[in-house]
């Protein structure tokens, strides 16, 4: 619980300044360029889809790469680390996903203020999956690269499929290569193949990580 709670205090405050920090620089680039044409695509979309699941990889690598080896020096075991950090994942992913919906709320009025269009986005739960996945799929490759060094590259191409299924229902993500119309096929089916990805993920990770070696990173 000690571990779950320290990285709640000292990185889901940093990541909602982050989220903030973001909405508002999406809102000043949409009114410049409502200066020079029409506004026809939800900006906030681009950021939830797109960037924010690379913001949320790189959280996972953060945890495992850094917080880790210094959780160990300071006398926490490797298991217990990681379950706080299995936790702590999914309380992030909800906040991301809580803040990523209000952004949605904010923008709406906006736009319906200034009589704009905004393109279809998707729904809480499609978010909140694929940020949890993405999440740990960082921490499954962190881990990986740290045990067994360039032959970490092969955590790669687990990691694609593991992240590419979580962005099918999400509008703007891009469709997986060659089989663009794959919700049709499972519907909201897709949702329960996100959290069979999330607990692979999750169980690579620990199978990795719970006896690697670790050293303290002093930059």
């Amino acid at each position: 619980m000690k571990i779950f709670r320290h990285l709640n205090a000292s990185l889901l405050i940093f990541c909602a300044m982050v989220a903030a920090g973001a909405f508002v620089f999406v809102l000043v680039v949409t009114f410049a360029v409502s200066a020079f044409r029409g506004i026809e695509i939800s900006g906030w979309n681009v950021v939830t889809s797109q960037i924010a699941r690379w913001f949320l990889f790189w959280m996972g690598i953060y945890v495992i790469h850094n917080m880790l080896p210094i959780a160990v020096a300071h006398g926490r075991t490797r298991r217990e680390f990681l379950a706080g950090a299995s936790a702590f994942t999914v309380v992030l992913a909800l906040l991301m996903a809580v803040l990523g919906w209000l952004g949605f709320a904010a923008e709406g009025g906006i736009y319906s203020l200034m009589d704009w269009n905004a393109d279809e986005h998707g729904s809480p739960v499609a978010y909140f999956l694929m940020f949890l996945v993405w999440c740990t799929t960082g921490m499954f490759c962190a881990a990986a690269f740290d045990r067994f060094g360039a032959g970490g590259i092969f955590s790669v191409p687990i990691g694609v499929v593991l992240v590419a299924v979580t962005t099918v229902d999400i509008p703007g993500s891009g469709n997986l290569p060659f089989i663009p119309n794959l919700p049709v096929l499972l519907g909201a089916g897709w949702h329960a193949v996100s959290v069979a990805a999330f607990l692979v993920a999750l169980a690579c990770t620990w199978a990795i990580a719970r006896d690697m070696p670790v050293r303290l990173r002093t930059t």
